[in-house]
């Protein structure tokens, strides 16, 4: 089966690698599994020797066609829509999501699983390396950016291996990488406003060679920062989590205007 640009398919081919995600997954018979962009099943059918069924949602009817030819029924449930149309509750129902992800929405993918804030899931999934290392960057780190602290605030995030352009079919023209996403159960240390917490990382790192202060002008000044006990000449990829969380439960509290 020809892959199709369209829905930014590239089979993984590499028995070697398969062998490592179902290692790193590690699918036991009681797993509720989600799997997104099965195409082919290279995945789908070494995590149904270790649990009884599994969900898969694929977009493209040819690889619905050939699932349901090669998997017995009784074994999975097969949605054929757009991942980024399922209604979020839909993700509650798993404990474990997988998936090779089209590289072109692999960012917008996870985000959206992230905001349903009632899923636990741990998330297992491919994405081109460069994403991988934005998810997992530390502060300081080129890589660190609006990518890094969202996730990280809601998830233990972790690159666990790379693979290859060799391992798949037809060979993509970047290195890929696999990652694991826990989501963290905060008790303390927590943002007020979702919606506030997002606008003061988009506005931290809106020019990111700016400062902190460059960057919330007029809408944070020298006492805040003060208050903060953030250093104004700081920029936002030397801030820690924390930090941002610091700044949203601040401008929430405050009723800040980030409109002036």
């Amino acid at each position: 089966m020809k892959a199709k640009k369209k829905f930014g398919q590239n089979f993984l081919i590499d028995s070697h690698y398969v062998a490592k995600i179902i290692k790193e997954i590690n699918p036991k018979e009681s797993d509720n599994i989600l799997e997104i962009g099965p195409g082919l099943g290279a995945i789908t059918n070494p995590i149904l020797k270790k649990v009884r069924h599994i969900s898969v949602v694929e977009i493209d009817p040819d690889m619905v066609k050939i699932l349901n030819s090669k998997i017995n029924p009784e074994k999975i449930t097969i949605f054929s829509e757009n991942i980024l149309n399922i209604d979020d509750y839909f993700f509650t129902k798993f404990n474990k999501i997988v998936g090779n992800l089209p590289y072109y929405i692999a960012t917008e993918i996870i985000l959206k699983i992230t905001k349903t804030y009632n899923s636990t899931a741990e998330l297992y999934f491919m994405v081109q390396k460069e994403v991988a290392e934005r998810i997992t960057a530390k502060p300081s780190n080129k890589s660190y950016g609006r990518l890094s602290v969202i996730l990280q605030y809601y998830f233990d995030a972790d690159l666990l291996f790379e693979l290859p352009p060799t391992a798949f079919s037809p060979q993509p023209k970047v290195t890929s990488a696999f990652i694991r996403l826990a989501r963290k159960k905060r008790s303390v240390h927590k943002i007020i406003n979702e919606d506030n917490f997002e606008l003061v990382i988009k506005t931290a790192f809106s020019k990111k060679r700016k400062t902190i202060k460059n960057n919330f002008k007029n809408i944070l000044f020298d006492q805040d920062f003060l208050n903060l006990k953030i250093a104004p000449n700081d920029r936002a990829e030397t801030l820690p989590i924390e930090q941002f969380i610091n700044i949203e439960n601040y401008v929430t509290q405050n009723k800040i205007n980030f409109y002036c």
